[in-house]
């Protein structure tokens, strides 16, 4: 007797968040991959695999806290201020408000062409987890 199927089963495509949460859901005291998989109706190794990258920092879009830092090619141009495509105003952080210091804007232009336009104040973890999910 032969066998019909008659569901075609799609890839699912997980964000990032989705990811990242089953795999802290996973890391959890008592937790399972086998558990959590089967709850998600996912495959078993995928969530070993996704468990792995970040381990390993390298899932697109995660930087380990601990990741050796790394130097980058950096330019220094003078600001051109053009009616064409004025700049966002940069909020600075209250520390530098209570202070009376000025905040600087640091621009990071991406390898795939986007611009992250951040105070000079920002967290250099947070920066990294910024570019990484922007440049991909």
């Amino acid at each position: 007797m032969d066998e019909v199927i008659s569901v075609v089963a799609r890839r699912r495509r997980w964000t990032l968040e989705q990811k990242l949460s089953l795999v802290e859901e996973v890391s959890r005291p008592g937790a399972s991959v086998a558990a959590v998989a089967d709850r998600h109706g996912m495959s078993r190794s995928l969530l070993f695999e996704w468990r792995r990258h970040v381990r390993e920092g390298t899932m697109s879009g995660v930087v380990r806290a601990d990741a050796a830092a790394t130097l980058v090619p950096v330019r220094v141009v003078e600001e051109a201020q053009t009616k064409e495509t004025p700049r966002p105003a940069v909020a600075p952080r209250r520390s530098a408000e209570r202070t009376g210091k000025a905040v600087a804007a640091v621009e990071v232009v991406l390898s795939n062409g986007r611009v992250l336009r951040v105070s000079e104040t920002i967290a250099p973890e947070v920066l990294g987890r910024l570019a990484a999910a922007l440049d991909t």
